[in-house]
């Protein structure tokens, strides 16, 4: 059990998987969503930034959560989107008006309004990051001291093996290399990867896309979900087109659940498994955001390795994901009320 909801800044690209993301951690009672910064990455800056507003939107969320925009280019590298993956827009072909009710705020710079939070809530606040890493890595080198304030850096991002944008690299980790070498090099004992290792054995089946639209079932269903299933068939006929027939991955929101077995303690509660090891992160040449294991990498208690998902209970992930969405569905119903 959760004594009280887990504070959390999320640090995104939307992006479908993304999307996934933002309704967990809105609409699941066990986290606090304190803050949002968008990044290049899926999809240009304005297209990332667009897309949280469009999806707080959405799901009819106004004025609880503030939205900054950040970083629009990689520390050294040209920058490079997914739009092949994720759509024109970034997100499964969804539309959002042009003018959104939730807007970008201005009153800090992205970092300041990161740092404030982190210092309101030190020593139980947890970033959680879906995207390229820039907006940290720059975070943390402007505000060190930031590293003893936060209880976790929960990751989705590299691989070990192979890659989804070249042979060698995931592509969070790819799109800002030298960002992800910061981040992994100052935050090691704080992070908890979710690597494409992990996040490939979370797959949105025939039935989960079901569960979250049912033809069968009309009166259950609602636009919403229509808006939520439609991001799932887009991003599983490109996976298909890739081999993956089952469905796709759905990355990001295991970032978000994974702080779940950390921060209560109960591993088996969430059938969490993770090893704890020293990585590095390649910057040079093809192999550009490779992750791969030291030659010491046991974790001896230096400080220096992170923890690494490699599997968890599939099925409480899910119904935590529908939980949410139907959390939202009632939550949009009883505003329409008002």
């Amino acid at each position: 059990m959760i004594k009280q909801p887990i504070p959390i800044w999320l640090d995104c690209d939307p992006g479908n998987d993304d999307a996934f993301a933002i309704l967990l951690s809105l609409f699941d009672p066990r986290f606090d969503l304190l803050g949002i910064t968008t990044v290049h990455g899926n999809a240009p800056l304005h297209m990332t930034t667009h897309n949280t507003l469009g999806l707080l939107d959405l799901l009819q969320t106004y004025n609880k959560v503030k939205v900054y925009s950040g970083s629009e280019v990689p520390l050294k590298t040209p920058p490079v989107y997914a739009l092949n993956v994720h759509g024109a827009n970034g997100l499964g072909g969804i539309e959002f008006p042009e003018k959104t009710t939730n807007q970008v705020c201005h009153d800090l710079d992205y970092l300041e309004a990161m740092k404030q939070t982190i210092d309101a809530y030190s020593g139980n606040i947890c970033l959680v990051c879906t995207g390229a890493l820039t907006n940290i890595a720059k975070l943390v080198d402007k505000y060190p001291e930031i590293k003893s304030k936060l209880k976790y850096v929960s990751i989705m991002g590299g691989s070990f093996g192979f890659g989804n944008i070249t042979s060698y690299a995931e592509f969070n980790f790819h799109s800002d290399p030298h960002a992800a070498k910061i981040v992994v090099d100052k935050l090691s004992s704080k992070i908890i990867l979710s690597p494409l290792n992990f996040t490939h054995k979370v797959i949105a089946t025939k039935n989960i896309r079901q569960s979250v639209y049912d033809f069968a079932n009309e009166k259950r269903n609602s636009y919403v979900r229509s808006v939520f299933h439609s991001i799932l068939i887009s991003y599983a006929a490109v996976y298909a087109q890739m081999g993956l027939l089952d469905g796709p991955p759905i990355h990001d929101p295991l970032a978000v659940y994974s702080l779940l077995p950390f921060v209560t303690g109960n591993f088996d509660e969430y059938g969490y498994v993770c090893c704890k090891k020293k990585i590095e992160v390649m910057v040079d040449s093809e192999h550009a955001g490779q992750t791969v294991f030291k030659d010491d990498d046991d974790d001896d208690g230096d400080g220096a390795a992170v923890y690494i998902g490699e599997k968890l209970d599939n099925k409480k992930f899910w119904d935590s994901i529908l939980l949410s969405l139907k959390s939202a569905d009632l939550h949009i119903k009883e505003s329409v009320k008002v």
